[in-house]
């Protein structure tokens, strides 16, 4: 590799340790690749009059020419579609019959659940599929008593599998099919994925049924904490008052009688923890206290404390509810003290979860981290603003936030023609008219009334699409300068040896592995280059004797779509895994519990099945 190639493989691995620890937002990371890129590519030219960025690395052309890759037009196109569908409360309509039909019973939930949400997410984007279901499970686990932790979790994985049927499924898919069209290959077909991704998705939706109950931990809701269900404990800051009868106890007795942990207390600003000598309490001293929902919320008019807001708050004339922070929130990074949630939406936070546990620092300094609980209480105007934004999930009645119910049948007239055309067009051969069926699906979502312009914008990701144009970008220069080459070559030389299955099972396997730690589009879109040059290799060197090359190539490529869609064993694989991982009210050991078994599962059957389709 030549210094170009090692400062493009420094730039990736950088990316991918900024993605693990959580660094930086992915807007900011797509386009930093993208200036980083063109920074390189001008810099190479610089030294070397000679280098061509355009054929060696990219030039500022190509930078640009990425915002217009046909995949990110679908992808984008494809939330509009799917937020219609929420919006119109078609899903949620979906989602009751279902549950309907589950008469209470866990098992058939969980089974009737999964086979729905993933057959609804092998055409529609599986992030609206999940945000549809859960208010409607949360408002079931009220009712019925099933921990909301036994049906969260099985309802992410299962659109996760769904999304593995199809091309526009996922957005990998359609990634991995826009990275192999640019290259010159044929796309992928609609339906090509369906034949190892539908046996896959049954599987693991069966998986989940039987061994929900022993894998996954009873945890309720938030909403059914403060409803009097068996409880999960918060964490909140209160300030002492002047009123307040503590004043002049000592802290080593004060709060044994009330339902709530100390667990230490601030005065000027240093941090005081137990075993407490012979403090007494004074006023102005803020206290962090664990304990239940209704215990905590009781405490500001019993013991004269006031919230860690200034905002002072009667439970009587306000509602509980929770929040869930979303996976690319603007809020994540921001202290829960600066988030004026009183002054933008009106309401005012209560108590707050991360992990199924609490850390040890105030709450009102906490950074929040996406998957994030917040307890807060307002009125239905609350509610209402904070639909109406993107950087929170509110976890109430689905029935609740539908605002255009008349526009239901429209919606799903709308996205079924949607769906057919792009099955037309996939099977006629005719890829190139994917986008504009996708573009002319969410221009109708907007014109029958189902969508209101405004929030046809607001349900774009925009920073998964801006993370995605600049994975593009860094493929290519992978790809230009060699490196995937470099890499190839040294991976097919650990497992040619045993033949085609081990190179396929060894892509499925390393997607699987980096989809569990970084986004799984970055994934499909680095790797496919990669498993492309594998498979060229592959045949160049004899180690595909008796196979045919072509069969040998798609075997490749579909390895790391379907790779990078298990993303099971952590809840930073996928997105819906982090939209759950508050309403479940879960541990990252809990998804290693549950989803390291399935991702084993579901990689032995990818493999079997490309082994079976390809004769491998």
């Amino acid at each position: 590799m030549g210094l170009d190639a090692l400062l493009v493989v420094a730039l990736t691995f950088g990316m991918l340790v900024l993605l693990v620890l959580e660094k930086a937002t992915l807007d900011a990371l797509g386009l930093g690749l993208l200036l980083a890129l063109v920074g390189i590519g001008e810099l190479m030219q610089w030294v070397d009059p000679s280098f061509d960025p355009a054929t060696r690395l990219i030039s500022a052309q190509d930078a640009l020419r990425f915002f217009g890759n046909p995949a990110v037009l679908m992808i984008a196109c494809l939330y509009v579609v799917g937020e219609g569908l929420t919006r119109t409360g078609a899903l949620e309509f979906i989602a009751r019959g279902v549950l309907r039909f589950s008469g209470g019973k866990p098992r058939r939930m969980v089974l009737l659940v999964g086979m729905v949400a993933g057959s609804l997410s092998a055409f529609l984007n599986n992030t609206g599929v999940v945000v549809a279901f859960i208010p409607v499970l949360v408002g079931l686990s009220q009712k019925s008593g099933i921990p909301a932790s036994r049906l969260m979790m099985p309802l992410a994985f299962a659109s996760a599998l769904g999304g593995m049927c199809t091309l526009v499924g996922t957005s990998t898919n359609l990634l991995v099919s826009g990275v192999i069209e640019d290259i010159g290959l044929e796309p992928l077909g609609m339906f090509e994925m369906a034949y190892v991704g539908v046996p896959v998705m049954i599987a693991g939706v069966l998986f989940m049924a039987i061994f929900a109950k022993k894998l996954l931990p009873k945890r309720h809701s938030l909403t059914t904490t403060v409803e009097g269900s068996p409880a999960r404990e918060y964490v909140t800051e209160l300030q002492i008052g002047a009123n307040s009868p503590l004043v002049g106890q000592s802290y080593r007795t004060a709060f044994t009688a009330a339902e709530a942990e100390l667990l230490f207390f601030v005065r000027n600003e240093s941090m005081i923890w137990p075993p407490y000598e012979d403090q007494a309490i004074e006023e102005g001293d803020v206290v962090m206290l664990r304990g239940k929902a209704d215990s905590l919320v009781g405490l500001q008019d019993e013991l004269g404390l006031k919230l860690f807001s200034d905002v002072r708050f009667d439970p009587r004339s306000m509602q509980f509810f929770e929040l869930a922070v979303a996976p690319h929130s603007s809020m994540i990074g921001r202290k829960v003290k600066d988030l004026h949630l009183m002054r933008d939406y009106g309401c005012v936070p209560v108590a707050v979860l991360r992990d199924g546990y609490h850390i040890r620092e105030r709450a009102s300094e906490l950074v929040l981290h996406p998957g994030d609980l917040l307890l807060v209480c307002g009125d239905e105007r609350a509610q209402s603003l904070i639909r109406a934004r993107s950087d929170f999930f509110l976890l109430v009645g689905a029935h609740e936030w539908v605002v255009l119910r008349s526009r239901g049948r429209r919606a799903l007239t709308v996205a079924s023609l949607l769906m057919g055309v792009l099955a037309a067009c996939s099977l006629t051969g005719h890829t190139n008219l994917l986008p504009i069926a996708a573009f002319a699906g969410a221009l109708a979502m907007v014109g029958t009334g189902s969508l209101r312009a405004r929030r046809a914008y607001r349900s774009i990701d925009w920073p998964i699409l801006i993370f995605i144009i600049g994975t593009l970008a860094l493929g290519r220069a992978l790809d230009n300068t060699g490196a995937t080459g470099f890499f190839a070559e040294h991976m097919v030389s650990l497992v040619s040896p045993q033949g085609p299955l081990w190179v396929v099972g060894a892509l499925v396997v390393l997607s699987a592995l980096l989809s569990s730690l970084i986004s799984n589009a970055a994934v499909a879109v680095l790797l496919t280059p990669i498993a492309l040059r594998v498979a060229e290799d592959l045949v160049a060197t004899g180690g595909a004797i008796g196979h045919d090359p072509g069969s040998i190539v798609r075997a490749c490529i579909l390895a790391v779509a379907f790779g990078s869609s298990i993303c099971f064993a952590t809840p930073v694989g996928h997105q819906v895994n982090l939209i759950v991982y508050g309403p479940g009210g879960y541990r990252f050991s809990d998804f290693l519990r549950m989803g390291l078994p399935l991702s084993l599962m579901a990689c032995a059957m990818v493999i079997f099945g490309l082994s079976w389709a390809f004769g491998l």
